[in-house]
Protein backbone atom coordinates (compact mmCIF):
# COMPACT_ATOMS: atom_id res chain seq x y z
CA UNK A 1 0.00 0.00 0.00
CA UNK A 2 1.49 3.28 -0.79
CA UNK A 3 0.96 5.81 2.22
CA UNK A 4 1.36 9.65 1.62
CA UNK A 5 2.51 11.55 4.81
CA UNK A 6 0.77 14.83 3.96
CA UNK A 7 2.96 17.36 5.77
CA UNK A 8 0.73 20.99 6.25
CA UNK A 9 -0.49 22.48 9.81
CA UNK A 10 0.72 23.04 12.59
CA UNK A 11 -0.98 20.69 15.17
CA UNK A 12 1.00 18.87 17.77
CA UNK A 13 0.73 14.82 18.02
CA UNK A 14 -1.51 12.94 20.94
CA UNK A 15 -0.88 10.13 19.48
CA UNK A 16 1.95 9.49 22.15
CA UNK A 17 0.86 7.88 24.97
CA UNK A 18 2.74 6.79 28.37
CA UNK A 19 3.94 3.34 28.74
CA UNK A 20 2.57 1.39 31.75
CA UNK A 21 5.13 1.37 34.31
CA UNK A 22 5.27 -1.80 35.20
CA UNK A 23 3.58 -5.06 34.77
CA UNK A 24 2.97 -7.86 37.51
CA UNK A 25 4.56 -11.52 36.10
CA UNK A 26 4.72 -12.16 32.31
CA UNK A 27 6.62 -13.34 29.35
CA UNK A 28 9.69 -11.45 29.68
CA UNK A 29 11.50 -8.51 31.36
CA UNK A 30 14.83 -10.85 32.61
CA UNK A 31 14.74 -10.01 36.01
CA UNK A 32 12.74 -6.50 35.81
CA UNK A 33 9.28 -7.93 36.61
CA UNK A 34 7.90 -6.85 33.36
CA UNK A 35 6.53 -8.50 30.74
CA UNK A 36 7.95 -8.63 27.43
CA UNK A 37 5.47 -6.33 25.38
CA UNK A 38 6.43 -3.31 28.43
CA UNK A 39 9.71 -4.36 28.07
CA UNK A 40 9.92 -3.81 23.95
CA UNK A 41 7.72 0.15 24.87
CA UNK A 42 11.13 1.09 26.63
CA UNK A 43 13.27 0.47 23.65
CA UNK A 44 12.12 3.39 21.72
CA UNK A 45 14.33 6.46 22.32
CA UNK A 46 12.17 9.39 23.73
CA UNK A 47 14.34 12.17 23.13
CA UNK A 48 13.96 10.96 19.11
CA UNK A 49 10.01 10.64 19.69
CA UNK A 50 9.80 14.05 21.60
CA UNK A 51 11.19 15.67 18.14
CA UNK A 52 9.55 13.61 16.10
CA UNK A 53 6.09 14.70 17.85
CA UNK A 54 7.06 18.40 16.82
CA UNK A 55 7.82 17.47 12.70
CA UNK A 56 4.50 15.53 13.06
CA UNK A 57 2.32 17.75 14.25
CA UNK A 58 3.53 20.83 12.16
CA UNK A 59 3.70 18.86 9.06
CA UNK A 60 1.82 15.60 9.07
CA UNK A 61 -1.15 16.02 11.08
CA UNK A 62 -3.04 17.95 9.19
CA UNK A 63 -3.78 15.36 6.49
CA UNK A 64 -3.18 12.31 9.06
CA UNK A 65 -4.53 13.59 12.20
CA UNK A 66 -2.59 14.26 15.51
CA UNK A 67 -2.92 10.42 15.96
CA UNK A 68 -1.93 9.67 12.92
CA UNK A 69 -4.84 7.55 12.56
CA UNK A 70 -6.47 9.26 9.71
CA UNK A 71 -10.39 9.30 9.86
CA UNK A 72 -13.58 10.64 7.51
CA UNK A 73 -11.88 13.76 8.84
CA UNK A 74 -8.87 13.78 7.06
CA UNK A 75 -7.62 13.34 3.24
CA UNK A 76 -4.15 10.66 4.72
CA UNK A 77 -5.23 7.49 5.76
CA UNK A 78 -4.27 5.68 8.99
CA UNK A 79 0.08 5.31 9.21
CA UNK A 80 -0.20 2.92 12.25
CA UNK A 81 -1.67 0.33 9.74
CA UNK A 82 0.10 1.79 7.27
CA UNK A 83 2.54 -1.28 5.40
CA UNK A 84 4.91 1.25 4.50
CA UNK A 85 5.38 2.20 8.13
CA UNK A 86 5.31 -1.34 8.99
CA UNK A 87 8.10 -2.52 6.60
CA UNK A 88 10.07 0.50 7.42
CA UNK A 89 13.53 0.84 9.06
CA UNK A 90 14.78 3.44 10.57
CA UNK A 91 12.51 5.90 8.27
CA UNK A 92 14.48 4.56 5.35
CA UNK A 93 11.49 3.28 3.13
CA UNK A 94 9.17 6.82 4.11
CA UNK A 95 12.17 8.84 3.30
CA UNK A 96 12.57 7.29 -0.12
CA UNK A 97 8.72 7.45 -0.54
CA UNK A 98 8.70 11.05 0.33
CA UNK A 99 11.05 12.14 -2.43
CA UNK A 100 9.55 10.64 -4.98
CA UNK A 101 6.11 12.13 -4.29
CA UNK A 102 5.27 15.96 -4.26
CA UNK A 103 3.34 18.43 -5.76
CA UNK A 104 3.14 16.41 -9.11
CA UNK A 105 1.58 14.12 -7.48
CA UNK A 106 -1.02 15.50 -4.89
CA UNK A 107 1.26 15.74 -2.40
CA UNK A 108 3.01 18.63 -0.37
CA UNK A 109 6.67 19.14 -0.85
CA UNK A 110 8.78 17.51 1.25
CA UNK A 111 12.91 18.82 0.04
CA UNK A 112 12.99 20.06 3.34
CA UNK A 113 12.73 17.67 5.45
CA UNK A 114 15.88 16.15 6.26
CA UNK A 115 16.86 12.55 7.31
CA UNK A 116 17.43 13.30 10.55
CA UNK A 117 13.54 14.70 11.19
CA UNK A 118 12.21 11.53 8.61
CA UNK A 119 14.19 9.15 11.11
CA UNK A 120 12.49 10.84 14.52
CA UNK A 121 9.24 11.19 12.99
CA UNK A 122 9.85 6.74 11.95
CA UNK A 123 10.66 6.55 15.40
CA UNK A 124 7.29 8.36 16.83
CA UNK A 125 5.22 6.17 14.30
CA UNK A 126 6.73 2.79 15.16
CA UNK A 127 6.38 3.44 18.92
CA UNK A 128 2.71 3.87 18.15
CA UNK A 129 2.11 0.83 15.98
CA UNK A 130 3.73 -1.06 19.39
CA UNK A 131 1.91 0.83 21.76
CA UNK A 132 -1.22 -0.71 19.90
CA UNK A 133 0.21 -4.10 19.35
CA UNK A 134 0.94 -4.68 22.92
CA UNK A 135 -2.46 -2.70 24.61
CA UNK A 136 -2.84 -5.51 25.84
CA UNK A 137 -0.12 -4.92 28.52
CA UNK A 138 -2.01 -2.43 29.75
CA UNK A 139 -3.28 -2.07 33.53
CA UNK A 140 -6.49 -1.02 34.31
CA UNK A 141 -5.66 1.24 37.44
CA UNK A 142 -8.31 2.01 40.14
CA UNK A 143 -11.36 4.05 38.75
CA UNK A 144 -13.40 4.32 41.74
CA UNK A 145 -11.77 8.48 42.55
CA UNK A 146 -15.51 10.06 42.40
CA UNK A 147 -17.72 11.31 45.14
CA UNK A 148 -20.40 8.49 45.58
CA UNK A 149 -22.86 11.57 47.07
CA UNK A 150 -22.15 13.74 43.95
CA UNK A 151 -22.81 10.60 41.97
CA UNK A 152 -26.05 9.65 43.06
CA UNK A 153 -27.51 13.42 43.17
CA UNK A 154 -26.75 13.31 39.53
CA UNK A 155 -28.56 9.94 38.90
CA UNK A 156 -31.77 11.27 40.74
CA UNK A 157 -31.38 14.84 39.15
CA UNK A 158 -29.25 16.59 35.75
CA UNK A 159 -28.27 12.93 34.35
CA UNK A 160 -31.99 11.33 34.60
CA UNK A 161 -30.75 7.92 34.93
CA UNK A 162 -33.59 7.22 37.65
CA UNK A 163 -35.97 7.58 35.02
CA UNK A 164 -35.60 4.17 33.72
CA UNK A 165 -33.28 2.68 36.08
CA UNK A 166 -34.09 2.30 39.87
CA UNK A 167 -31.27 1.68 42.51
CA UNK A 168 -33.50 -0.74 44.39
CA UNK A 169 -34.53 -2.84 41.43
CA UNK A 170 -32.78 -3.35 38.04
CA UNK A 171 -29.64 -1.78 39.74
CA UNK A 172 -29.78 -3.11 43.20
CA UNK A 173 -26.54 -5.20 43.73
CA UNK A 174 -24.88 -3.77 41.05
CA UNK A 175 -21.69 -3.06 42.96
CA UNK A 176 -21.42 -6.81 43.97
CA UNK A 177 -21.97 -8.09 40.84
CA UNK A 178 -19.42 -6.22 38.69
CA UNK A 179 -16.11 -4.88 38.93
CA UNK A 180 -16.11 -1.05 38.84
CA UNK A 181 -14.46 -0.76 34.92
CA UNK A 182 -17.25 -3.07 33.97
CA UNK A 183 -20.00 -0.91 35.64
CA UNK A 184 -18.31 2.28 34.21
CA UNK A 185 -18.43 0.70 30.78
CA UNK A 186 -22.56 0.19 31.14
CA UNK A 187 -22.70 3.65 31.98
CA UNK A 188 -21.07 5.08 28.58
CA UNK A 189 -22.74 2.23 26.46
CA UNK A 190 -26.24 1.28 28.06
CA UNK A 191 -24.86 -2.18 27.73
CA UNK A 192 -25.07 -2.37 23.56
CA UNK A 193 -22.70 -4.91 21.87
CA UNK A 194 -22.65 -7.03 25.11
CA UNK A 195 -22.76 -9.85 22.54
CA UNK A 196 -19.73 -9.12 21.68
CA UNK A 197 -17.60 -10.90 18.47
CA UNK A 198 -20.18 -13.54 16.55
CA UNK A 199 -22.89 -12.62 18.58
CA UNK A 200 -25.61 -14.58 16.85
CA UNK A 201 -27.74 -12.13 14.81
CA UNK A 202 -30.22 -9.42 16.40
CA UNK A 203 -31.35 -9.30 19.75
CA UNK A 204 -33.70 -11.53 21.25
CA UNK A 205 -37.22 -10.21 20.97
CA UNK A 206 -37.96 -10.10 24.91
CA UNK A 207 -34.25 -7.87 25.46
CA UNK A 208 -34.92 -4.46 27.02
CA UNK A 209 -32.30 -3.28 25.71
CA UNK A 210 -33.29 -4.35 21.76
CA UNK A 211 -33.97 -1.43 19.52
CA UNK A 212 -37.18 -1.63 17.87
CA UNK A 213 -39.34 -0.73 15.12
CA UNK A 214 -42.95 0.10 14.47
CA UNK A 215 -44.34 -0.49 10.33
CA UNK A 216 -47.32 1.54 9.62
CA UNK A 217 -48.50 0.08 6.71
CA UNK A 218 -50.81 2.35 4.03
CA UNK A 219 -53.44 0.10 5.08
CA UNK A 220 -53.07 1.44 8.54
CA UNK A 221 -52.20 -1.59 10.02
CA UNK A 222 -49.23 -1.59 12.51
CA UNK A 223 -46.50 -4.38 13.20
CA UNK A 224 -43.82 -3.92 15.79
CA UNK A 225 -40.87 -6.27 16.78
CA UNK A 226 -37.41 -6.13 16.83
CA UNK A 227 -35.11 -4.39 14.18
CA UNK A 228 -33.04 -6.34 12.21
CA UNK A 229 -32.44 -4.35 9.20
CA UNK A 230 -33.38 -1.28 7.73
CA UNK A 231 -32.20 0.53 4.80
CA UNK A 232 -33.32 2.75 2.20
CA UNK A 233 -34.93 0.07 0.44
CA UNK A 234 -36.18 -2.43 2.67
CA UNK A 235 -36.86 -3.38 6.38
CA UNK A 236 -36.81 -6.05 9.23
CA UNK A 237 -38.46 -7.03 12.12
CA UNK A 238 -38.65 -9.49 14.18
CA UNK A 239 -41.81 -9.63 15.99
CA UNK A 240 -43.24 -11.08 18.90
CA UNK A 241 -43.56 -14.58 17.50
CA UNK A 242 -39.79 -15.11 16.68
CA UNK A 243 -40.52 -14.15 12.55
CA UNK A 244 -38.70 -12.37 10.95
CA UNK A 245 -41.22 -9.55 8.17
CA UNK A 246 -39.53 -7.32 5.36
CA UNK A 247 -40.97 -5.00 3.59
CA UNK A 248 -39.99 -2.78 0.43
CA UNK A 249 -39.85 0.79 1.25
CA UNK A 250 -41.01 3.69 -1.48
CA UNK A 251 -39.67 6.97 0.19
CA UNK A 252 -41.43 7.24 3.68
CA UNK A 253 -44.28 4.31 2.99
CA UNK A 254 -44.22 2.19 4.99
CA UNK A 255 -43.29 5.16 7.97
CA UNK A 256 -41.23 3.40 9.88
CA UNK A 257 -40.67 4.88 13.51
CA UNK A 258 -37.51 3.61 15.23
CA UNK A 259 -37.56 3.40 19.10
CA UNK A 260 -33.93 2.84 20.60
CA UNK A 261 -34.15 2.34 24.63
CA UNK A 262 -30.65 3.10 24.82
CA UNK A 263 -30.67 6.60 22.95
CA UNK A 264 -30.83 8.82 26.71
CA UNK A 265 -27.31 6.89 26.95
CA UNK A 266 -26.18 7.80 23.65
CA UNK A 267 -27.85 11.53 24.24
CA UNK A 268 -25.16 11.69 27.43
CA UNK A 269 -22.11 11.21 25.72
CA UNK A 270 -22.03 14.69 24.44
CA UNK A 271 -23.10 16.38 28.29
CA UNK A 272 -20.75 13.60 30.49
CA UNK A 273 -17.77 15.49 32.40
CA UNK A 274 -15.26 13.49 33.52
CA UNK A 275 -16.31 14.20 37.38
CA UNK A 276 -20.08 13.20 36.15
CA UNK A 277 -18.33 9.51 34.75
CA UNK A 278 -16.30 9.44 38.31
CA UNK A 279 -19.11 9.94 40.35
CA UNK A 280 -21.98 7.69 38.71
CA UNK A 281 -19.36 5.00 39.02
CA UNK A 282 -18.77 5.70 42.58
CA UNK A 283 -22.16 5.52 43.29
CA UNK A 284 -23.26 2.49 41.06
CA UNK A 285 -20.25 0.74 43.19
CA UNK A 286 -21.12 1.53 45.99
CA UNK A 287 -24.76 -0.65 45.80
CA UNK A 288 -24.39 -3.62 47.18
Amino acid sequence: MVVALCLLGVVETSAAQQPPSTSQGGRGGRGTGESAGVARLRVFDQAAVDRGKIVFGARCASCHSPSGRGGAAFSGPDLIRSVLVLQDANGREIGQYLKISGPGKGHPDFHDVTDAQIADVATLLHRDVTYAAERANYQVLNIVTGDPKAGEAYFNGAGGCNKCHSATSDLRGIGARLAPVAIQGLIVSGGAGRGGRGAPGPPATNDRGATRATITLPSGETVTGVLVRLTDFDVTIRDASGASRSWLRDGNSPKITVTNPLQAHIDLLAKYTDADIHNLTAYLVSLK
